[in-house]
């Protein structure tokens, strides 16, 4: 039984370090497009930049919610250091939209 739990946590943290390596590349992908995001050729600039904010959160999000419950993998060095990103980078995609809804709102009060 705990032969079976360490190879377990073994896989687990193979997978939350290629975890590691999709949240660098979530944020590189920020840092490229954040001036100009790709957005629906229909859509609203505003919502098309929120949307895609969005839609780079949830990548991010969704496997984390998943490794919070084993502790054992998020207790090493290398996964504090991967948690630290994950922090940083969807701190500032929560920003990124609370910016382009901030603005928006006050475009829509002065007009």
């Amino acid at each position: 039984r705990e032969n079976l739990r360490s190879d377990l946590d073994s896989k687990f943290t193979i997978i939350f370090h290629n975890y590691g390596l999709e949240l660098t590349s979530v944020q590189e992908t920020y840092e490229k497009f954040k001036h100009n995001p790709p957005i629906a050729r229909n859509m609203p600039p505003v919502a098309g930049n929120i949307m895609w904010a969005r839609h780079l959160l949830k990548r991010i999000e969704d496997p984390m919610r998943r490794f919070q419950g084993n502790s054992t993998v998020l207790s090493s060095k290398e996964s504090k250091k991967i948690i630290k990103t994950y922090n940083k980078v969807a701190r500032t995609l929560v920003a990124f939209e609370y910016l382009w809804n901030e603005a928006w709102s006050k475009s829509v009060d002065a007009a």
